[in-house]
Parts: C-alpha cells; structure tokens; sequence
C-alpha cells in the first residue's frame, strides 16, 4: 500500500492536534510541515517525527515529493491557500471553517474545479460515530417519523489571537466552531430549507467578535424543525457535556451531544456507546482522505456538503438583521 506523502501548512495549535492522531497512521501516510518560518517547521518536523520541512507554504505546494496539503492556517486565508495547493496540483484538506463567507468559499470552489485536485474539508464531526448510530436508529424506524431535533452545545470559552480580530473571524462562534454542529445537525435531520437565530438581548461582555451565544430554529425539508444552541459564553458545570435529543412519532432518542452515549427509548430500548475510541472522528476522517487521495475518487465530506453548512451559517447570520425565517436557497 503506498502511503500518501501530505504536508500540515500552518505550525499552531490546530497542526498540533491533528500531527497527533496523524502519527498513529504511520503505516498509512508520511507527515511534512511547511511554515513561514523554516525553525518552526523543523521543530513540528522533529517533534513529530516527520519526513521534511519547508520554510513557506510555496515551497511545500511546488515540491514533488508532497501528494496533498493540510490547510492548518487560518480561515482568512484558505483561499490564498487552497490557490497555491491548486496551482501545484496538490489534493488538500481544509481545516473548517473552510471560509469567512460565501464568496471566498466560491473562489476556493473556483481554484477546486480549474486544476482538477481532490478537496475536502476536515469537518471530523461529519465522521463521528454519533452521526452513523443517530442515523441507523433513525432509519430503521425505531422513534417513528422524527418530529423535532434538538442539539445542545454550552460552554465558557476562552478566545485570543486572531479569534478575537473581527477582520480576521469574518463572523462570531457560529462560523468558527459552531460550523461543526451545523454540520452533525444537518447529517442527522437531514436538509433545512429555513433558518432562524436568535441572541440574548441584554447587555453582557461578549467573548467573541459579533457574536458568542445563538439559538437557531431549523424547518427541515421532510417537515421536522430542528433547534440548536451553541455557546461560547455560558456556564457549563458539567466539563463541556450536554443533552440533545431527537423526538418521533413512536419514542425519544436521548443523546449526549459530544456523542459519549445514546439512549434509544421507541418501539426498542437501548443503550448505545457509539465508540469512544474515536469519538470526535479525527482518524476516520484522516483515513479518508488518505484513501481518496490514494484512489483518486472524491471525497464524502465534498464542498457541496461544506456550501450546505456555510448557506445556513449565512442564512443565519441574515435572519438577525431581519428577524425572520431566511431560505437557504437566497445565500
């Protein structure tokens, strides 16, 4: 099996985390890191046992040794990115947000179709075991029809760095971490047709630019609705867990929102541990893109599953200016 030769661009702490799920794949794949900086480069390289380092992301996406880039950079600029993985000819994967809005999203699809490379974006919650049980349970009928879908997602959060510049974030929490559970939603329900959020409105510091704390009310296109909260600003006693649930026509489905365990109480009961082993879905989700890159097919987890998430995201965001229902189809 040949292994994938793929380059992290980008040396913080987003390229951290992922070189440590990637480095239990050796049999699979050959990590290389590329930075601005050639020391920092080397010193990912040397801490993970890579293959190579580079000292621009130039350098990286010209080297003929690299089969595919990882986009570990910030959001505001995965279109340059993407650009110089495309005129390279590499497959990339693109850490999520894939964008700060529609229109960038629309020049990384541009750059995608023109040079003909696989692209996919690394949304690990796409990937999760939760989706895969929701969804059997689901399908096989065991609630009845799915009346409303509930997700909970809570926390306090502390935010620095370019988190915190406007400029930078091109949206609040919403788009930045609240993309991954517009994503598990919308895998679970289905596809949405409307959107609409809501914030508190009394005075309070926000943690983040624009926003930190939204409620959205979803009508799906089979007629469920579908409420989320999403938070980076409240309160959470219990370590950043929280309870969903799905309700149908025949029985509930209780879930812990990060996906530790699933309740199925319908026309059967149990209990369900989706799989702790990968629970957030980070090595199946490097496993697939290593095997779309090795059999050049296109990816699951395709640019029209993320302009799916980024048209809620912007419909949204919209629905706050207008204080209604906005359509998916108007973004």
């Amino acid at each position: 099996m040949r292994k994938v030769n793929l380059c992290i661009l980008g040396c913080g702490s987003v390229a951290r985390l992922h070189s440590r799920f990637a480095r239990t794949m050796r049999s699979q794949l050959n990590l290389l890191y590329a930075s601005r900086s050639l020391d920092r480069a080397e010193l990912y390289n040397r801490k993970f046992r890579g293959s190579g380092a580079f000292g621009s992301y130039e350098a990286a996406c010209n080297d003929s040794r690299v089969d595919a880039v990882f986009i570990c950079t910030p959001h505001a600029h995965h279109v340059e990115h993407v650009q110089l993985a495309a005129a390279g000819k590499k497959a990339v994967l693109v850490e999520k947000p894939i964008s700060r809005n529609l229109e960038e999203l629309s020049q990384i699809e541009r750059a995608v179709a023109a040079s003909g490379i696989i692209a996919m974006v690394a949304e690990n919650y796409f990937f999760k075991p939760l989706v895969q049980v929701l969804r059997h349970h689901i399908d096989r009928g065991d609630i009845g029809d799915p009346m409303f879908i509930e997700l909970n997602r809570a926390a306090r959060s502390k935010v620095s760095g370019w988190r915190a510049d406007p400029a930078m974030m091109g949206g609040g929490a919403l788009l930045e971490g609240g993309v991954h559970w517009v994503n598990l939603m919308l895998s679970v329900g289905g596809p949405a047709t409307e959107v609409i959020a809501t914030r508190p409105e009394r005075e309070y510091q926000l943690v983040a630019p624009f926003e930190d704390s939204l409620e959205l009310l979803l009508k799906f296109s089979d007629g469920t609705v579908g409420k989320m909260l999403h938070s980076w600003n409240l309160v959470n006693r219990i370590g950043g867990l929280g309870m969903s649930k799905i309700y149908g026509g025949d029985g509930n489905i209780f879930f812990e929102s990060n996906g530790l365990f699933v309740l199925v109480l319908g026309r059967k009961k149990r209990l369900r541990l989706p799989g702790l082993i990968d629970i957030m879905g980070y090595r199946a989700m490097l496993r697939h893109f290593v095997e779309c890159v090795r059999e050049n097919r296109t990816p699951t987890m395709s640019l029209e599953v993320v302009r799916r998430d980024m048209e809620l995201v912007a419909a949204a965001y919209r629905s706050l200016e207008t204080n209604r229902f906005e359509s998916l189809s108007e973004t």
